[in-house]
């Protein structure tokens, strides 16, 4: 794969930019990994280009380790040692830019998740975050990467993650005419009506931000759409939707979708490793006959409490089922520090002990919950299930949905919302749901439980070939074809 990014995009330096680092200092020394799929794949691209990493000092450990190396720190990627540039925002202003108004303001709206009779209410609060907090830090993060480009030898790749740095193409754009940039948005993009929500100038600050890339990245087609409609409608800008592509400042811009995915072989690994085996061994000391899991973080745009709902009318219409089946979710708190989500944590806990309460037995507990964090007993989960439920309300991928299609050896099945972007690669070999709809929900979980061994094969192997068909390694080589065949020879307005 290294060497064929550097035969596609010769001449060119790349810096990959996101908030956070791939590994955080640990305080006796070294580093510990950063969770989640996304820094995986993440990892697996820099490793890839050879990349520069730049990324945002977050809390005072990162700070310290900023200024004491003062220059590039060296860290670990997947199979060799990497370069980070550290932006050093104060503390103040870095909890504005994150903890006031990229999450939850624009989580929330990129989710479709504000009340919105009720919530958001734009206030000084907001507006000093967005002045003080992300464009200050939006700003720094420009500047590290403008530095560090002008130091590099070659011509630079700027390859820039989510939502917290929407700004940073246009001030990049601005400093370095001639760098190629790409923007990868890993959440859900909205209707132009939805960004409405947000005063103008921060919503054209943020779309004119984007546009000072060459190529803008998206989950699904659904997204690319929005994007679209989203300068048409609210920016006046001229659209080619046969081409996906807009014209800005007399330049084209063009919008993809590449849905993120997972590395096979290292989760393959994963999941035949002793301390996933351990595990196994474990759950299969408490396994019912039938198992439905769950593996999320405890974030409201996972819709955990409406699957728990859908899960009792389950159990209300089926009692046959009952002492037969159980729901285990694993569950990984999230954002704990922002009200909402502690709220949401708090409701989740109190949905699954009524439904214990009212169904439990002495010998049979309906759900499982566990809040905590262990990659091990999360793959051994989706290595057992016979149900799986992915049920966000939106989700910009979810990569969940793909380890489990991956790892799993009992023919389970997906139940997995049609909100998702991993429903556009993988609704035909999934039960779809509408994830407001818990009788539906609940109807699906009993044609999973209840399918016939060879329907149950049929999704399983099917779900599986797409994601081994559309790995990461995938993923990566689309969006370098793309910005050698778009941006090394573009075509202008």
């Amino acid at each position: 794969m290294r060497a064929y990014v550097a035969r596609t995009l010769p001449g060119c330096s790349p810096i990959l930019v996101c908030n956070r680092a791939p590994h955080e200092p640990k305080p006796e020394g070294g580093f510990k990994r950063g969770s989640g799929g996304v820094i995986t794949a993440l990892l697996t691209l820099a490793e890839a280009t050879e990349a520069d990493w730049v990324a945002c000092a977050r809390n005072d450990e990162e700070r310290r380790l900023a200024t004491s190396y003062g220059a590039a720190v060296p860290i670990p990627l997947l199979n060799s040692t990497g370069r980070l540039h550290y932006a050093i925002p104060t503390k103040e202003q870095y909890d504005m830019y994150y903890g006031v108004f990229a999450n939850p303001v624009l989580w929330f709206i990129q989710h479709y998740l504000w009340d919105l009779g009720n919530e958001p209410i734009i206030d000084d609060r907001i507006h000093q975050a967005w002045e003080e907090g992300y464009v200050e830090v939006n700003k720094q993060v420009a500047d590290k990467v403008v530095a560090v480009a002008r130091e590099l030898p070659k011509r630079p790749l700027v390859l820039v993650h989510d939502y917290q740095l929407y700004l940073v193409p246009r001030l990049v754009r601005k400093a370095l005419p001639a760098a190629i940039l790409q923007h990868f948005v890993h959440v859900p993009w909205p209707t132009p009506q939805y960004w409405k929500v947000l005063p103008k100038q921060m919503r054209d600050a943020i779309l004119e931000g984007l546009l000072g890339c060459d190529v803008v990245g998206f989950q699904s087609s659904l997204d690319v759409r929005n994007f679209l409609l989203t300068c048409e409608e609210n920016a006046g800008l001229q659209v080619d939707e046969r081409e996906r592509a807009v014209f800005y400042g007399g330049r084209v811009v063009y919008a993809r979708h590449y849905p993120i995915s997972i590395d096979v072989s290292t989760t393959s690994r994963l999941a035949a490793s002793r301390g996933v085996k351990r595990q196994e061994r474990e759950l299969a000391g408490w396994r019912p006959p039938r198992l439905i899991a769950r593996i999320d973080r405890t974030d409201p745009s996972k819709n955990i409490v409406r699957g728990f709902i859908a899960y009792d009318k389950l159990l209300r219409y089926h009692p046959e089922l009952r002492g037969q089946v159980q729901f285990w979710a694993f569950l990984q708190p999230s954002r704990q520090d922002v009200a909402v989500y502690s709220r949401y944590l708090r409701q989740i806990r109190q949905t699954a002990g009524r439904i214990n309460s009212e169904f439990g037995t002495d010998t049979w507990m309906p759900i499982r919950l566990e809040i905590g964090e262990s990659e091990r007993k999360a793959v051994a989960s989706l290595k057992n299930f016979d149900v799986l439920l992915v049920n966000p309300v939106y989700d910009g991928l979810n990569l969940v949905v793909k380890e489990g299609a991956l790892v799993n050896g009992k023919n389970g099945v997906i139940v997995l919302s049609e909100n998702a972007g991993a429903h556009e690669e993988l609704q035909a070999h999934v039960l779809s749901i509408n994830p407001f709809d818990v009788e539906a929900t609940a109807a699906a979980l009993y044609v999973g439980l209840k399918m016939t061994p060879e329907e149950r094969r049929r999704l399983n192997e099917g779900a599986r070939e797409v994601v081994r068909a559309n790995d990461i390694t995938r993923w990566i080589s689309r969006q370098v074809q793309d910005l050698r065949d778009l941006v090394m020879t573009p075509v202008r307005a």
